[in-house]
């Protein structure tokens, strides 16, 4: 079964909004922290930069709205 973040980051590319899941590297002999680890389980990096209009900010949020109704 996907994970929340996962069905979402998958809604967001369907409706052609470009995210991110938080993947950090590390070192292969560098343990991650159990934190680390649950944070990139559980996030997304959305599009919100200042060159974005405030349309296209919305629309992202719109969307968002969308995928938790």
């Amino acid at each position: 079964m996907k994970s929340k973040r996962d069905q979402l980051f998958e809604f967001l590319r369907d409706n052609g909004i470009e995210c991110i899941k938080n993947e950090y590297p590390f070192p292969t002999d560098y343990p991650k922290l159990p934190k680390t680890a649950k944070y990139e389980a559980e996030t997304l990096r959305i599009p919100c930069t200042e060159s974005h209009t405030d349309k296209e900010i919305e629309h992202v949020i719109l969307k968002i709205k969308e995928f938790f109704k």
